[in-house]
C-alpha cells in the first residue's frame, strides 16, 4: 500500500457512563438502565516523523508513560495470529475479536509487559492500560493489511480512575477507536480503490470509508465489541453495558445476551434532560472483587439473592418507564408540570430502594452510606453507582426550581465532609471523532 504522504492526527473522544440501576444483576441477566455522561475522556493520535521508529503512550490520569518500537511490535505481535478459541488465521479479520482466546493472551501479554519492563509487578491500573493496549493493537492491526508509522497517544480525561464513573471503558472505547479510525484515516487518504482490507491469509474483509469526521452504526458496533476486550483485562467478567454505553451514548436499557449471542439494547426513548450529581466516595474500588462477592453470596444464598435480583431487575424497568413518560410530557400547563413532578417523585423512591437492595447485597461502603444518609437528611435522595465499595455515588436532582436551595445545602455538607461533588447531565453523545489535520 502507499503510505499516506502527511502525518495523521486526530482525536477520539467518549463519555463516562453512570449505572442508574441494575448494578450487579446486570452481570446475572437482568436489566440494567445506564446513561452516558458529559464528561468525556479524549485520545489523540499523533503520526510523527520520528527516526527512532517509535510509538509512545502518555496517560497521566495513571502516571504512565511508555514507549514500544514499531519494528518491535510488528516482529513480536503483527507477524504471527494471536491464539484463537477455535479456527485458524483464515478465519480470523478485523471484525471477529470474539474468536481469540482472551484469557490465554492476557496472560501472555502481562508476561511480555512484564518482563519488558524488568519487573514483577507493576500497579494495577498501569499494567491493565499496557495489557489493553498491546491486546487492541495486535487483535486491531495483525490482519489488516496498511503500514503503520510511528505515533504518539496522549489521553486526557473528566473521570477519575476507579471511581464507578466508566474511566475504563471510556479508555477502552477511546483506544479501540482510534485504532480502527487509523485504519480508515490509511485505506481514505491513500487512495486505496480494493475493498478488501485484510492481508494475505487472513479472512477477507471490506471496509468503504465514507466519512471520516464521523463513526456509522456498524463501526460503532465494532468499536463496542474490541472495546469489551479491554473491560475484561480490566474487570475480568463485565456485563458488557460500560463499553455500550460509552460508545453509543444515551440513556439505554441493557440486558446480557444469550451464550454467543451480542446484548439485548434498548434507547429509553423520548427521555427527558436529566442532571444529577456525581458524589466520589474517595474510595477506589476492585469492580472484579465486588462481582465475585456477589456471586459467591448468590452460590450461598440462593434464593435470598435471587429474590434481591429480581427485584433490581423490576427496579430497572420501571424507572426506563418513567423515564420514557417524562420525555414524553410538556411541561407547558399546571396539569403537565404536576404530572412531571409525580413521576419524578416516583424515580426518586425507586433510586432509595434500589439503594437499599444494594445494600443487602453486601456491596455499599460506609462512605457511601453517609453520602446517602447527608442527603436523605436534605431531602434529596442518592445511591452508589457501579461496582460500590467505593467509588461513586449520584444524587438525582430535582427538576423543580423551588428545590435549587436544597441542592446547594446538599453540596455545602457533603463538601464540608471531604466530598467532591460534579454536576453533570445524563445523555451525552457516544464516541465522536475530531480530524486535526
Amino acid at each position: 500500500m502507499v503510505p499516506v504522504k502527511h502525518p495523521l492526527a486526530f482525536t477520539v473522544s467518549a463519555p463516562g457512563k453512570v449505572i442508574l440501576h441494575g448494578e450487579h444483576s446486570v452481570v446475572h441477566g437482568k436489566t440494567a438502565l445506564a446513561a452516558s455522561l458529559n464528561l468525556r475522556t479524549k485520545v489523540t493520535l499523533k503520526e510523527t516523523d520520528s527516526i527512532d521508529g517509535n510509538i509512545s503512550l502518555d496517560l497521566p490520569n495513571i502516571d504512565l508513560k511508555h514507549v514500544y518500537a514499531v519494528l518491535e511490535l510488528n516482529n513480536v505481535f503483527l507477524s504471527k495470529l494471536p491464539p484463537l478459541l477455535n479456527g485458524s488465521q483464515c478465519d480470523f479479520n478485523l471484525c471477529n475479536p470474539e474468536l481469540i482466546n482472551t484469557r490465554k493472551f492476557i496472560e501472555t501479554l502481562r508476561e511480555y509487559v512484564l518482563k519488558s519492563l524488568k519487573l514483577e509487578q507493576l500497579p494495577f491500573q498501569q499494567e491493565c492500560a499496557l495489557i489493553t493496549f498491546l491486546f487492541l493493537y495486535t487483535g486491531i492491526f495483525c490482519s489488516v493489511n496498511i503500514q503503520i508509522q510511528p505515533f504518539i497517544i496522549e489521553v486526557v480525561s473528566d473521570l477519575a480512575v476507579g471511581s464507578g464513573a466508566g474511566s475504563s471503558a471510556a479508555f477502552s472505547v477511546c483506544l479501540s477507536a482510534v485504532l480502527i479510525h487509523y485504519i480508515r484515516s490509511k485505506i481514505s487518504l491513500s487512495g486505496i480503490t480494493s475493498k478488501n482490507i485484510s492481508k494475505e491469509g487472513y479472512k477477507d474483509m471490506e471496509m468503504t470509508v465514507d466519512d471520516l469526521t464521523m463513526f456509522s452504526a456498524k463501526e460503532k458496533e465494532l468499536i463496542s465489541r474490541w472495546s469489551l476486550i479491554g473491560e475484561k483485562i480490566m474487570h475480568g467478567n463485565p456485563s458488557g453495558i460500560d463499553n455500550v454505553v460509552c460508545t453509543f451514548g444515551s440513556i439505554v436499557k441493557f440486558r446480557k445476551g444469550a451464550e454467543g449471542q451480542g446484548p439485548l439494547l434498548e434507547r429509553v426513548q423520548g427521555t427527558a434532560k436529566l442532571k444529577i450529581l456525581l458524589v466520589d466516595s474517595g474510595v477506589r474500588r476492585d469492580t472484579a472483587g465486588m462481582v465475585a462477592k456477589v456471586s459467591e453470596r448468590l452460590k450461598h444464598y440462593p434464593e435470598v439473592v435471587q429474590s434481591t435480583l429480581d427485584a433490581m431487575d423490576g427496579i430497572a424497568i420501571a424507572a426506563a418507564d418513567i423515564l420514557t413518560q417524562l420525555g414524553e410530557s410538556d411541561a407547558k400547563n399546571d396539569d403537565a408540570l404536576e404530572q412531571q413532578n409525580s413521576l419524578h417523585t416516583k424515580l426518586e423512591e425507586l433510586v432509595d430502594m434500589n439503594q437499599a437492595l444494594l445494600k443487602a447485597l453486601g456491596v455499599s461502603h460506609p462512605s457511601l452510606d453517609r453520602i446517602c444518609s447527608t442527603v436523605s437528611k436534605c431531602g434529596l435522595h442518592a445511591k452508589l453507582t457501579g461496582a460500590g465499595g467505593g467509588g461513586y455515588a449520584f444524587i438525582l436532582l430535582p427538576v423543580c426550581s423551588s428545590k435549587q436551595t436544597k441542592v446547594q445545602q446538599v453540596k455545602l455538607r457533603l463538601q464540608q465532609k471531604g466530598f467532591v461533588c460534579t454536576e453533570t447531565e445524563l445523555g451525552s453523545a457516544g464516541v465522536t471523532v475530531s480530524n486535526l489535520i
